[in-house]
């Protein structure tokens, strides 16, 4: 018996219907409840009570005060527990950079600086080192010593500027070597130079300079017309038209003048020690002169702690070579220093002195006599150094040796 086919396709259809309606139904019922799921998560949020913290009223037992067992004085832990002592002067315990004068052999083929660059460098110039920045060590002549605020002195007198080129080189060796000192000091040195004769002082700045490039430049064009070779004129110190307006400025320190002499410094702060000054640090009638007067100026003006001297001679107020008075004067800045720098002579600055030597017989071992017998109560009451300059050659480039050849060959010496 064979199957009705209208049947079947009608019963295929009833079924996929079933299955469709039941399938609707299954996702309605779905659909109402994630909606009342949701809707009754929606009210408990909303009506959900903020969240308060109550705190614990419990009481607690209170603690009595006890007095302490042991008085304590204010007033001596006060003395206990200082204060940090900041100082301002920075020094360090490790190797310092060395700015020295070299000798003849390390001159040669430097070119115009006469100063190896490599100890020229201030070492991590910026940086700190130990406690400190790095101090530097000067050979000024064969005299050495460290210092944070130096003071050159130097004489631009008729005995280191002479008559003709040839005597001029000497000066002129000097001022150059004087130049290079000036150029190899790191920025972090304070620093000054003066010239000297007789009775005048002269400064370039009337405070310390920081050693700027600017600064350094400052004394190169100071001293830049100072002793020129070729030319007619005596020494630095004539001053001719200028006299009197250098004597007023010496009355009012510090006073610039300009308009020097063509063979002089560009420009001048004169300086001589006030006299009621005088008066208190030497005996009546005695005065500071020639290069006693500058170290004045150099503890009175400049306060530096470390001085370096070029002389020819020993000079005081009340006389001159082996007629000087070596002790007194070191007393009278003993007792300027004390009352300047303070009663701790560690604070005292250097003072470290040059002799030039005559070019004549005997000449070195009379400058070796000088610094001996005149100079060493100086510099050994302030912790400095003495040498002699027996031959200026020694410290001449090889350039400036050779023309000093030039001139002996031309004036017959």
């Amino acid at each position: 018996m064979s199957k009705d086919p209208g049947k079947s396709k009608l019963l295929k259809r009833k079924t996929r219907l079933c299955s469709t309606e039941a399938a609707l139904i299954s996702i309605i019922i779905h659909v109402v409840l994630i909606i009342s799921a949701g809707s009754i998560v929606a009210v408990r949020w909303l009506t959900k009570p903020d969240v308060a913290f109550e705190g614990d009223n419990t009481e607690r037992p209170k603690l009595e005060r006890r007095q302490l067992q042991m008085p304590v004085t204010v007033k001596k832990l006060q003395r206990k527990s200082r204060r940090p002592n900041v100082k301002t002067r920075m020094s360090t315990q490790k190797t310092r950079a060395s700015y020295f004068l070299p000798d003849k052999a390390k001159l040669d083929g430097l070119g115009n600086d006469g100063v190896e660059r490599g100890e020229r460098e201030l070492k991590g110039l910026g940086s700190m080192s130990g406690l400190g920045f790095t101090m530097p060590t000067v050979n000024f002549f064969g005299t050495k010593a460290k210092g944070e605020k130096i003071a050159f002195v130097v004489h631009f007198g008729p005995a280191t500027i002479g008559k003709n080129p040839l005597t001029r080189m000497t000066g002129y060796t000097i001022r150059k070597r004087l130049e290079d000192m000036v150029n190899g000091l790191p920025r972090t040195t304070l620093f000054n130079v003066a010239c000297y004769y007789a009775g005048d002082t002269d400064a370039i700045d009337p405070k310390l300079m920081l050693a700027t490039p600017e600064n350094k430049q400052k004394v190169m064009d100071w001293m830049a017309p100072v002793n020129p070779l070729e030319g007619e004129y005596s020494h630095n110190f004539v001053w001719k038209d200028a006299g009197k307006r250098i004597n007023a400025a010496k009355k009012n320190w510090p006073t610039r003048v300009d308009n020097l002499p063509f063979y002089s410094i560009k420009w001048a702060y004169p300086y001589e020690v006030p006299r009621d000054v005088e008066q208190r640090y030497l005996p009546e009638n005695k005065g500071y002169k020639h290069w006693n007067r500058c170290v004045a100026w150099a503890i009175l003006t400049q306060k530096a702690d470390t001085i370096f001297l070029l002389t020819t001679n020993y000079i005081d107020g009340w006389g001159s070579g082996n007629k000087g008075n070596p002790a007194e004067l070191a007393a009278s800045y003993q007792y300027m220093c004390t009352e300047v720098y303070g009663s701790d002579r560690k604070t005292w600055p250097s003072i470290n002195v040059v002799v030039l030597a005559n070019v004549k017989e005997n000449g070195a071992d009379k400058a070796q006599e000088v610094l001996n017998n005149q100079f060493a109560p100086i510099y050994k009451a302030f912790k400095g150094q003495g040498s002699v300059i027996t031959d200026i050659r020694r410290y001449m480039t090889s350039e400036e040796k050779q023309k000093m050849d030039e001139y002996a060959l031309q004036y017959g010496q």
